[in-house]
């Protein structure tokens, strides 16, 4: 989906922050909705449709959070949630659990933000197929042999979201390190190759959150999973 075509709700306390959005973003062409806080945003979404979410972190009333979670148990993919906070209130991993794509630190660009809401609103197949991935030698490499992937959930090896996967491994890889995958599931006789980035590590259950960015190989099977995912995570905060 493109901007213009797009309904955006800004939820935030503050009113300069909710004009300032308003008026990037109507410069763009979308529709754009305002709400103090959470309890305003889910009475607005009641008779709306939003196709992505600005929120604040911290509100009174109900916080953004509150407000992703909320939505969360609607279980659909919409609306896309964007948070902005001034601290480091969520959590990577539990931030893409939840659903949220992107956190951005205010004060934010205009020219970040909105390409922060555009990348949310680009089907995730037309993202993964995309050019522009430098492909380097240097890639830290992941590898993964499965039975199926049906005994690869079962087991708690894998699980997939809506923009990447959860992945068991023993591998020590840093934050923000970009990788290259090959992840095999034997019984579909089915191989997902491609790049992608370490948005968290937990090193004591031994796994670790890897964001999609571009699939060389199995792309098809890949993008029915992220559109079956029942989780509604961007990348699952566990395997």
């Amino acid at each position: 989906m493109e901007l213009k075509d797009a309904t955006l709700l800004v939820v935030d306390d503050e009113p300069y922050y909710c004009e300032i959005a308003k008026d990037w973003f109507e410069r763009e062409g979308c529709r754009v909705l305002i709400a103090e806080n959470g309890v305003a945003a889910l009475q607005l979404l009641e008779n709306e449709k939003a196709d992505a979410i600005i929120t604040d972190i911290r509100m009174p009333c109900m916080d953004g959070v509150a407000l992703v979670k909320h939505l969360k148990t609607r279980g659909s993919y919409t609306p896309t949630a964007i948070a902005l906070t001034g601290f480091s209130d969520v959590p990577a991993r539990d931030a893409y659990d939840l659903g949220i794509e992107a956190q951005l630190s205010k004060p934010v660009s205009r020219k970040v933000l909105i390409a922060a809401v555009q990348a949310a609103l680009t089907d995730r197949k037309q993202v993964w197929t995309s050019p522009g991935i430098d492909v380097r030698s240097e890639y830290h490499q992941i590898g993964s042999t499965f039975d199926s992937l049906q005994s690869a959930r079962d087991n708690h090896q894998i699980a997939f979201g809506r923009g990447g996967f959860c992945l068991r491994s023993e591998l020590a890889i840093p934050d923000d390190t970009e990788v290259e995958f090959q992840l095999l599931f034997e019984l579909e006789r089915q191989r997902l190759r491609g790049h992608g980035i370490v948005r968290w590590t937990c090193a004591g259950e031994q796994c670790i959150g890897v964001e999609i960015r571009s699939i060389e190989e199995g792309i098809d099977w890949i993008d029915k999973l992220a559109r079956e995912n029942a989780t509604v995570s961007f990348i699952p905060g566990s395997s």
